[in-house]
């Protein structure tokens, strides 16, 4: 009789660990779908971010590029004209002399400026590219910390006695950070992102600015060159 009474104890307690186990699990699938469906947001907001910025500069890099050749195109006109016009030039020697004394320092200065023209918008690029890429490492880090939100619950509890408190203070943990996302990362995201978008407004009109001051101090110092020379033959 004893032995009885021994294993229907035995059997209840099973039974009660069982419930226990199996309502533990579907909390922890609850738990962790929730976590899972904000990391995701999270991450496919960042792929956003990624992907809208390397539209957007292979986009401001293509029109940066083909301006930089259009103008090594003209300076290069502009030097085979001049030289065309100076070798068959009747002015005198010495005139011809004085007139392209400097040519070589100007074809130099036309490349060196166009190369500054490159080199400054490379700098400006590469700072708001920079900005973007933090503010994302500082969004991942908040990503990684949603995930593992969860397994810290279970660390600091005991998993199947405390699950309600679990609940409360997972739970809570999980909708602050939901929120701080909401309030903080993801704006900070859209400045960054916006950053890289204003570079259409103030880079781009600067860099064609500078390529075109290279192109036209070259021009006109090509035409000097050849009034110059038409003066001295008269």
């Amino acid at each position: 009789m004893k032995s009885l009474f021994v294993c229907l104890l035995l059997a209840l307690a099973g039974q009660s660990l069982a419930q226990s186990q199996d309502e533990f699990v579907e909390y922890l699938l609850e738990i962790q779908y929730q976590a899972e469906a904000i990391h995701q947001l999270m991450e496919g907001t960042f792929d956003n971010v990624r992907f809208s910025m390397s539209d957007q500069l292979i986009e401001l890099n293509r029109l940066l590029i083909a301006r930089m050749n259009e103008a090594l195109e003209e300076i290069e006109e502009i030097r085979e004209d001049t030289e065309a016009f100076v070798g068959e030039s009747s002015a005198p020697a010495t005139c011809v002399n004085v007139a392209v004394a400097n040519w070589e320092i100007e074809i130099d200065w036309a490349g060196q400026a166009l190369s500054r023209c490159a080199s400054e918008a490379n700098v400006q690029i590469t700072s708001r590219t920079a900005d973007v890429h933090a503010a994302l490492e500082n969004a991942q880090i908040a990503s990684t910390e949603l995930q593992n939100i969860v397994v810290r619950g279970f660390i600091d509890w005991n998993a199947i006695d405390y699950t309600e408190q679990i609940s409360s203070i997972v739970g809570a943990q999980i909708e602050e950070k939901y929120d701080y996302f909401t309030r903080i990362t993801q704006p900070a995201l859209e400045r960054a992102l916006q950053g890289v978008f204003d570079l259409d407004d103030n880079l781009l009109p600067e860099i064609l600015t500078c390529v075109n001051r290279g192109v036209e101090r070259f021009s006109n110092y090509g035409r000097v060159i050849r009034d110059t020379l038409f003066f001295c033959s008269q």
